[in-house]
């Protein structure tokens, strides 16, 4: 009798993978994970414009770190992929997360199978890195910002090496329009190749998909170059613009099916990729909140089709290789530069780096534009000093650094003949103090038939062409036919231009701090780790870079308290609800608050939308929501100079049911008197929608 059993159960699952020959142990072990990067939400300088005056004040939606781990069975090789929600990441943000990583995990996790990359937004609070270019518009390093950031990506990879099981990953790319636009198309002209494609963008989406062989689907990995910029200068509140809006949309849809779904919209070759394909700043939406949704929303619906259709398994084996080069003085040769074997240059900053985009973001400083070389106007740039001042007034913290004046900073300034045509606004060394690293990250992982190329800095069209060029190239005979730029990866160094795109010094080319050839560098190191793992072959691991942390000596200035009125009370509402709303009407509640910078790693959301159901209230949205918004502003008046207001707002979307609504808000107050940090909360009137 049981040998009879057995026969059938086996004669059972036969059948079943006669009929499903999909039915399969798993190629990979594979795991996701999410967590919290926001950092402080008031008073901090945002990065990515470099504007001083656009400081943080409040959320819009909030910042993620999206980690993904993969694994080849028997072999032991690991690999960590993160897309955070950030303007870059920092060759100090990888150190402290690698630190973490080796607390816990011991030797398993290093530079070489560890991949962090940004989305690039520019609605992010600065003030992260140990170098001092990026921590300008927050007029110092900020060591809360930092630790928020490190602790969640960290937390990220923790969470997705903890949800890791075998499962299978499926690959799909197509090529779509109207998501992105070249906004310099006179430099990408001057490329000798760029007959040779069809769009002077990149078109191509490249999307994994991970789904545990539970059918659990984990969530997916999407690499679209555009640049992550549908907010401009104005925006105040903290957003992870039209990457993150995608991302949410995506889990959104997604919940049903697994809550904890992940989907990350990684950046690629975004160098010269915008979203405004409308005009200058214009997304084509009625303002640019709506621009940036409507961004978030192509993404997100390209996306989707490549979820549901032309899924290819990945299959093959996982390998990896990293190396440190310390860029200044570093040879390339002849095969690569097409020009003689040549050595890079040491960085400088250009003269047009300090327009900014005239598309995307101009500085509009008076004098200055793109375009300008050494050429045009011989020297002129660094002669004129009534010029250099006005540029300086954009970037205040060149003439902060150490108390030298303007004019000391404007003697430093000489051109240098191997930046040829750049005109030199500053140099990467000035006083002592670094503005970008030296020690630039190369590192090169291939799954199965797909190879992902980091990128430590923002790479244009045509330059990320010739890198995935080379790369297959030499990977051809490995099977490997699918090449992606992972962009803004594991440190920053500026713009990557190709040397033509180089001499016509646009605002990519002025900030391609190491010169003309820093692609051909890119595509030297690159080739011999294609080569090491096409070979087998290891490779040194380079100079290690040093660890900064301990260095910073201009740091961004904290709350000393929050005051109020004698008879007001932390959470007091100050202009309350109506009793009544209607789809689409805007609901605005203010409240007494404290500063949001107060303890602020331990509010997982400022303000709450809740709903009564059954007679028990529920949270219905929070402050990552982009319905939701919340504005932290000062109270101006007189007799209260360290109090402030919260403006919670709420836009019902079409799909809220009617019921009956409230909202919270909640934070830290800081006294006085002990210093000490206390909770306070508030909450508005019921009011319904109808």
């Amino acid at each position: 009798m049981k040998t009879t059993k057995i026969k059938i159960w086996l004669l059972g699952i036969l059948q079943i993978l006669l009929v499903n020959p999909m039915v399969h142990a798993g190629d990979w072990i594979i795991g996701s994970g999410k967590s919290d990067v926001t950092g402080p939400a008031a008073d901090l300088g945002m990065v990515g414009y470099g504007d001083t005056g656009q400081t943080t004040k409040g959320i819009h939606s909030r910042l993620w770190s999206r980690a993904f781990y993969i694994e080849e069975p028997g072999t032991g090789q690991k690999f960590v992929f993160v897309s955070a929600d950030l303007q870059s990441i920092t060759q100090g943000v990888k150190q402290g997360v690698i630190k973490k990583l080796n607390a816990k995990y011991g030797n398993q996790f290093n530079d070489a199978n560890v991949m962090l990359t940004a989305t690039h937004t520019h609605v992010g609070p600065g003030g992260y890195d140990h170098y001092v270019m990026l921590n300008m518009s927050a007029l110092g390093y900020d060591s809360d910002n930092y630790n928020a950031i490190t602790t969640g990506i960290y937390n990220s990879i923790v969470n997705a090496v903890s949800s890791a099981g075998q499962g299978d990953i499926y690959v799909s790319q197509d090529e779509f329009d109207g998501i992105n636009i070249n906004r310099n198309p006179q430099p990408y002209n001057q490329n000798n190749d760029s007959h040779q494609y069809s769009s002077n963008t990149n078109k191509n989406m490249v999307q994994l998909k991970l789904v545990k062989d539970s059918g659990t689907e984990l969530g997916i990995i999407n690499w679209f170059a555009v640049h992550n910029v549908s907010y401009g200068t104005s925006q105040r509140q903290i957003s992870g613009d039209n990457k993150g809006a995608a991302s949410q949309y995506f889990e959104n849809w997604k919940t049903s099916h697994n809550p904890d779904f992940v989907a990350a919209f990684a950046n690629s070759n975004l160098g010269d990729s915008s979203p405004n394909i409308c005009g200058p700043g214009n997304g084509c939406g009625a303002n640019e909140r709506a621009s940036m949704e409507l961004s978030g929303g192509k993404q997100f619906e390209a996306a989707k089709q490549l979820y549901q259709s032309g899924l290819s398994r990945l299959t093959g084996s996982l390998e990896y290789r990293h190396q440190y080069v310390y860029l200044p003085g570093y040879e390339v040769s002849n095969t690569f530069t097409g020009n003689g074997d040549t050595k890079i240059c040491e960085g400088v900053v250009g003269w047009s780096m300090t327009a900014g985009s005239s598309w995307d973001g101009p500085s509009d400083i008076p004098g200055v534009f793109e375009g300008m070389t050494v050429d045009n106007e011989g020297s002129a740039w660094n002669k004129n000093s009534n010029l250099f001042t006005n540029a300086i007034a954009g970037y205040p913290i060149f003439a902060l650094m150490n108390g030298f004046s303007d004019a000391t900073l404007f003697n430093q300034s000489a051109d240098d003949p191997c930046q040829y045509p750049k005109p030199t606004f500053v140099k990467r060394k000035v006083f002592g103090a670094e503005l970008y690293t030296a020690h630039i990250p190369f590192q090169l992982v291939t799954i199965g038939n797909l190879a992902i190329i980091a990128s430590a800095g923002e790479m244009t069209t045509m330059a990320g062409r010739r890198l995935q060029n080379q790369v297959l190239q030499t990977l051809a005979s490995k099977g490997i036919d699918t090449a992606i730029i992972a962009g803004l990866a594991n440190a920053y160094h500026g713009y990557i231009t190709t040397p033509e795109e180089y001499q016509m010094q646009h605002y990519e080319g002025g900030h391609t701090v190491y010169g003309p050839n820093t692609l051909p560098a890119y595509l030297q190191v690159y080739n011999e780790l294609a080569l090491a793992i096409k070979n087998g072959w290891g490779v040194s691991s380079g100079p290690t870079p040093p660890d900064l942390s301990k260095d910073q000596i201009i740091k961004t200035i904290g709350v000393v308290y929050d005051d109020k009125r004698l008879w007001e009370s932390f959470g007091k509402v100050t202009k309350d609800a109506k009793s009544s709303y209607e789809i689409g009407n805007q609901i605005k509640v203010t409240f007494r608050s404290g500063h949001p910078r107060n303890n602020f790693t331990k509010i997982d959301t400022f303000v709450e939308v809740q709903r009564k159901v059954n007679g028990n209230w529920q949270t219905w949205l929070k402050d990552d929501d982009l319905d939701t918004k919340f504005v932290w502003r000062r109270d101006t008046s007189a007799d209260c100079l360290a109090c402030s207001y919260v403006d919670a707002i709420w836009i019902p979307a079409e799909n809220t049911p009617s019921g009956s609504y409230r909202i919270k808000h909640k934070g830290y107050w800081k006294s006085g008197w002990d210093r000490k940090l206390r909770s306070y909360s508030g909450k508005s009137r019921t009011f319904s929608i109808k």
